[in-house]
């Protein structure tokens, strides 16, 4: 093994540990870790943004992660509100989704880039840190399946993808992605999705077989809409936080992009 997959490998064991067990332990630290991916992976994206100025940088950080998150959390979960910033992350998201089809960037990341960083990830971690201190008693599955599911779906793409990947699906964002390999990781993760009701979740089958179709499929645009932003910013990586691995938007970004979906689907089924 070459030091740079041996690096790569001991960092994603020691984070995915850390990960999980912050998660599992209660809603407290499941906040707390997900407050921080708010705060870095904001951070990442003002450095990319405003690499010129460490000012505007900081100040990306205060009013797109931890205003959101602040907000959010002193507002009613189901409320009409909201119930409104649900629809906007999701119609953000579709924004998004459009621009990769796009010849030119429309997303105004200069002109509004703490707005945009607010919708892109303070938002969606807000509204998810309000939906896991919701319940009466704190449901870790729903956080750790999630996380779960992106793992599945990142690796399998990445493992079929490599062995079997011919055909190109986003040659001008992600030149290593292939159909082959997205097809592959879609059918784990709806059989990953089934064995997590195995195991003692409030949830239903049809919500977990739910959650694995959104995380397959948004999970996988999220991931092509951060590699379109680092292409526009001629970046590899978004950090250097993860050894092996780059930042925190790297490591998140599918996550954070299917939450909005995941919340609307918990909300249509409660």
């Amino acid at each position: 093994m070459s030091s740079v997959l041996r690096t790569r490998a001991i960092t994603g064991i020691i984070f995915s540990v850390i990960v999980l067990a912050l998660l599992i332990q209660s809603s407290l630290t499941a906040t707390i870790l997900l407050t921080v991916i708010a705060i870095l992976a904001s951070y990442e994206y003002g450095r990319l943004v405003y690499s010129e100025s460490k000012v505007l940088n900081i100040a990306t950080v205060i009013v797109s992660a931890l205003v959101p998150i602040a907000v959010i959390w002193n507002m009613e979960f189901g409320s009409q509100v909201y119930h409104i910033l649900v629809y906007v992350a999701l119609a953000w998201a579709a924004l998004n989704i459009a621009n990769l089809y796009t010849t030119k960037n429309i997303i105004p990341h200069k002109k509004l880039g703490m707005l945009v960083s607010a919708l892109y990830i303070g938002i969606p971690i807000g509204l998810f840190i309000s939906l896991i201190n919701s319940r009466e008693v704190y449901e870790f599955l729903l956080p750790v399946g999630i996380i779960v599911l992106i793992w599945m779906t990142d690796s399998m793409a990445y493992l079929v993808g490599s062995r079997i990947g011919k055909t190109k699906l986003f040659p001008s964002v992600s030149p290593n992605k292939t159909w082959e390999g997205t097809l592959g990781a879609g059918l784990f993760t709806i059989l990953a999705a089934w064995g997590i009701c195995f195991l003692k979740t409030d949830f239903s089958l049809t919500f977990w077989l739910l959650a694995g179709l959104i995380v397959w499929v948004f999970g996988g645009y999220g991931d092509l809409v951060e590699s379109q932003l680092k292409r526009y910013y001629k970046v590899k990586d978004s950090g250097n936080f993860l050894p092996g691995h780059g930042g925190f938007l790297d490591r998140f970004d599918s996550f954070i992009f299917v939450l909005p979906f995941v919340i609307l689907l918990y909300l249509l089924l409660n």
